[in-house]
């Protein structure tokens, strides 16, 4: 899959080190990680989940 958008996000030195050992464990790159989280939110909002609580 060829990508043409990109993202970028800010995260604390805890977050970080905390996706990299995720992404280490998974044995995946942390870019697999954030498109995956993406596509599940916008998967979850496109079948209407009422679940979906974000802290605006």
């Amino acid at each position: 899959m060829s990508s043409k958008n990109r993202v970028t996000v800010n995260l604390s030195d805890e977050e970080a080190a905390q996706l990299a050992e995720l992404a280490e464990r998974l044995k995946v790159s942390k870019a697999w990680i954030g498109r995956h989280a993406i596509c599940s939110l916008l998967e979850r909002d496109q079948k209407g989940d009422q679940q979906i609580s974000l802290p605006f």
